[in-house]
């Protein structure tokens, strides 16, 4: 591998929603994260080719699009989103690893031809995803018939997958918890990045998806202690897949320099 670092960059959409616990997990695989403020204006480029050269010569491992309280369609409130969508594509189509964290799997979703629409339910707070596909290569070792707790914070949904993708997990209320489009590349409906602290921004808020659920009437503070007493529990079982993916990333990532013809 070049001893240039190994970059897997994070696009930000809220201040709020930082890539936290996931970058962690993946600076501790060995690769580096950079983040892009697209919620303060930064501007970045639309397409792989723009962002690789961004990067001053370190090879682009993967991208993370990360979460908000914004729809994956209301460019007029957040007119970035149109690029970011393009950008997701353009990965799309050169095959980089993609994962895509609530707003960012539903984005995913729509720059793949999928449909996005208000959730019948919100769901708020931890609630239990089950894995489908014992066959994955990266959330394959936790398919069973059991529920794993995860952080959900959204009202709109992924309500039709793209024609080429396939849905491995759900919860009770969400039927695409995640869904995979490529080799390694997915969209989660939760957030493995969050935690207490973060979830507390997220109560003192106040967005339409926190009030439409109906647990603003529990009181700030009540969602965090929820978390709290879970979060140990959410950390061992979901940064053992994140780092997964960042590995074959990587691993990935480390074939294609050795066979500059088959680079992306």
């Amino acid at each position: 591998m070049s001893e240039r670092p190994t970059v897997v960059v994070a696009l930000q959409n809220a201040a709020n929603c930082p890539v936290n616990l996931v970058g962690q997990w993946i600076t501790e695989s060995g690769l580096e994260v950079r983040t892009l403020h697209l919620y303060a204006k930064q501007p970045f480029p639309h397409d792989v080719a723009g962002l690789t050269k961004s990067l001053g010569g370190a090879p682009l491992a993967g991208l993370i699009s990360l979460g908000g309280s914004i729809s994956a369609d209301d460019d007029d409130v957040a007119p970035w989103l149109i690029g970011e969508r393009a950008l997701l594509a353009d990965a799309l189509r050169s095959e980089i690893p993609i994962l895509g964290l609530c707003l960012g799997a539903q984005l995913l979703a729509l720059s793949a031809g999928g449909a996005v629409d208000l959730a019948e339910v919100p769901e708020i707070g931890v609630h239990g995803v089950e894995i489908k596909d014992s066959a994955d290569e990266v959330f394959g070792s936790l398919a069973s018939s059991q529920f794993f707790p995860t952080i959900q914070w959204h009202q709109d949904e992924v309500t039709r997958l793209p024609s080429h993708a396939t849905s491995i997990a759900r919860s009770m209320s969400c039927r695409n918890q995640i869904y995979r489009l490529g080799r390694l590349q997915y969209g989660l409906q939760f957030h493995p990045e969050a935690d207490p602290t973060i979830v507390r921004m997220w109560e003192k808020n106040g967005d339409d998806a926190y009030l439409r659920s109906g647990r603003s009437a529990e009181g700030v503070g009540q969602i965090e202690r929820e978390v709290t007493k879970a979060i140990n529990r959410i950390k061992s079982i979901w940064s053992e897949p994140i780092k997964r993916w960042a590995e074959l990333a990587s691993q990935r990532l480390e074939t294609q320099l050795e066979q500059p013809s088959q680079l992306r």
